[in-house]
């Protein structure tokens, strides 16, 4: 019987939509910029204007990304 229920398991997991994740990010941060401690002042930014390191790192991207796309 338990290899029964595992096999529906298996089967009622196939038959739903894989979800995909495409909002997350990792930061690698070279060891040539860990000198300007980022973690370390994005983590006193954040406390300083009540929010998450991870606001702070998204709204920066889109700036960027908002400034580099209107350069042409």
């Amino acid at each position: 019987m338990a290899g029964r229920k595992a096999r529906e398991t298996t089967e009622k997991e196939l038959r739903m939509p894989r979800k995909e994740v495409l909002d997350k990010l990792s930061i690698y941060i070279p060891q040539r910029k860990k000198s300007e401690k980022p973690v370390e002042r994005l983590i006193k930014l954040g406390e300083k204007v009540d929010r998450s390191i991870n606001y702070l790192v998204v709204d920066a991207i889109i700036q960027y990304l908002n400034r580099e796309e209107n350069k042409n």
